[in-house]
């Protein structure tokens, strides 16, 4: 092979190399800096139907019932300071739950 091939094939390897170094700095800085998208609690119940709400109180997850409940059900022991930054977002906004089981399922998920 001529050095001029092995040359391009090194600069095309140097090239790729490069960019996904900075696709990967990229979107590791913005996972800190960009604010969860609210489309993220499209997976999650209708709030018109919604049964319960998990939010943060005192630092804890908490399960209310119904979105303007001012006191909760109960406080868990998952400190939301150890959860994800998008799972701190939607706690703080609250999580629309349906029932009960999906309650458990929530909690366990984020107790992990």
């Amino acid at each position: 092979m001529g050095i001029r091939i092995k040359a391009a094939i090194l600069l095309c390897l140097m090239s790729a190399a490069a960019y996904s170094l900075f696709g990967a700095y990229e979107s590791m800085h913005r996972s800190h800096t960009k604010t969860v998208n609210h489309e993220l609690s499209a997976r999650f119940t209708d709030p018109i139907k919604a049964e319960y709400f998990l939010r943060d109180k005192g630092g804890y997850v908490a399960v209310y019932e119904g979105r303007l409940s001012r006191t909760p059900l109960t406080i868990t022991g998952i400190e939301t300071a150890q959860l994800r930054s998008a799972d701190r977002e939607l706690l703080s906004t609250g999580i629309p739950v349906s029932d009960s089981a999906e309650v458990l399922r929530l909690l366990e998920d984020l107790g992990s």
